[in-house]
């Protein structure tokens, strides 16, 4: 040891320390799919040392965000920061999941690990939290219009959903308040809570030892009048003995995390991160498609609709994450193997099938906005009107003859229910806060787009 390091060890003891830590025994059969846990903290580093880069260019407001992107672009390594940023973000969501997918297939979060299952569900949550936060900040179309259909979603909880939305938008319209509020909570807010919820992880698995992988037979058999508690360390201390030190299991944490650093910015390289127009509150006709990781729920949204939709997709969204946190209060029995587990696996791999099944289909869908088609007997100035009214994006929101969105009013009797005059006023001004003023058609394109609609009876 150098003058330095006996220096330090007398003060801190840190030689005792790593020793103890390194050499202390962990089972021996800790193999590959262990590694998921640490590639995933390593790709956490990574997204603090990027953000902490961008943050230093970044302006959150609607007038510079956009153009602040652009400068970090132009700078030298600024582009590939923000690539490998948005690499590592979503490389960041699938290692979470396959790592809890890993931990209830194995039944490792059983007793006494309860506790750590439920911190890392919570870490999941906080991951997607910075993955929808994060979205925003580069003030684009995508960015924009992803973010009012995610805080609609969240606006529709009963009782607190117009004060959720209000939160999060700072307002009735997503603009400054609401960019700057993003900012905050994606930088300071989430980490923190990252941070505080990462130490208490790794502290419970320092503390209850790394979950050895599930045996078909035991390594001992209980006995009789034996608490799950004894009989749990008599067996883990059996896995222990013939297992071996910490520090050889660390190599393959630095073999994965290296491929997985080299894999991001690979990805960063090839793909880099895509910047669309400016955002454009009164782009009715832009198509919001997310980043994969959202393209499950994306794509579940067009099957619920009806009155009962804000109702059905705060139950599904919450529903879903009470279930996720509950599963070691769920999945209770002593068996770990999941041989041993055929309800338990067979529901989780279900779940899991439903996600990638989503995903795909989100991903190869086409545009989900529907065209209105004419109808037999239209005037020449009806389908002017129709042609204003599909591409204005219009159906996206509202149904007109069972075809279209269901989030505005239906249309499909809309010339008997309302005059010319007020159909006008509600398309230039309207009263619903969540429509946005179609103020820059001309004269006429409002002239057809009145006539199409009083014709609708």
């Amino acid at each position: 040891m150098s003058r330095i390091g006996r220096w330090l060890d007398e003060r801190l003891g840190i030689y005792g320390l790593s020793r103890a830590f390194l050499d202390r025994k962990v089972p021996g059969n800790i193999n590959w799919f262990h590694t998921l846990g640490s590639a995933t903290l390593i790709l956490i580093g990574v997204q603090f040392l990027t953000g902490i880069a961008l943050s230093m260019s970044y302006v959150p407001s609607p007038d510079h965000a956009y153009e602040s992107v652009l400068y970090i672009d132009q700078t030298p390594f600024g582009a590939i920061t923000r690539a490998i940023h948005r690499a590592s973000a979503g490389l960041l969501v699938l290692l979470v999941g396959l790592h809890a997918l890993r931990v209830f297939v194995w039944g490792a979060h059983k007793y006494p690990r309860e506790l750590s299952w439920v911190v890392g569900a919570l870490l999941m949550f906080i991951v997607m939290g910075f993955a929808f936060t994060g979205y925003l900040l580069p003030w684009d179309q995508k960015a924009y219009w992803a973010t009012v259909v995610g805080t609609n979603i969240a606006g529709s909880a009963p009782f607190i959903g117009g004060s959720v939305l209000e939160f999060l938008r700072g307002g009735e319209a997503l603009g400054a308040v609401g960019l700057t509020r993003f900012y905050g909570i994606h930088v300071w807010v989430l980490p923190a809570a990252l941070l505080l919820l990462v130490g208490a992880h790794l502290f419970m698995v320092i503390r209850q030892g790394i979950a050895s992988s599930p045996r078909r037979e035991r390594l001992i058999e209980p006995e009789p009048g034996e608490s799950r508690r004894d009989e749990y360390q008599r067996e883990y201390a059996a896995e222990k003995a013939a297992g071996k030190p910490f520090w050889s299991s660390l190599l393959k944490d630095a073999v994965v995390g290296l491929a997985v650093v080299i894999a991001v910015v690979v990805i960063a390289s090839i793909l880099g991160a895509p910047l669309e127009e400016p955002a454009d509150p009164n782009a009715t006709a832009y198509v919001p498609r997310p980043e994969w990781y959202f393209l499950d729920m994306y794509q579940l949204l067009w099957y619920i609709t009806g009155p009962l939709e804000p109702l059905l997709i705060f139950l599904i969204f919450t529903g879903g994450a009470a279930l996720f946190v509950l599963v070691p209060f769920i999945d209770r029995g002593r068996a770990r193997h999941p041989a041993k587990r055929p309800a338990a696996v067979a529901g989780g791999l279900a779940v899991v099938a439903g996600v990638v099944i989503f995903t795909y289909m989100g991903a190869i869908s086409g545009p989900s906005v529907p065209v209105i088609p004419a109808t037999e007997g239209m005037t020449v100035t009806d389908l002017s009107g129709l042609a204003v009214f599909n591409d204005q994006g219009c159906a996206a929101c509202h149904t007109v003859h069972g075809l279209g969105g269901t989030s505005g009013p239906d249309l499909s009797r809309a010339g008997a229910r309302w005059s010319a005059s007020h159909i006008r006023e509600y398309i230039v001004m309207p009263e619903d806060d969540e429509m946005p003023r179609f103020d820059k058609l001309t004269e006429q394109q409002l002239d057809d787009l009145v006539t199409y609609l009083k014709g609708l009876e």
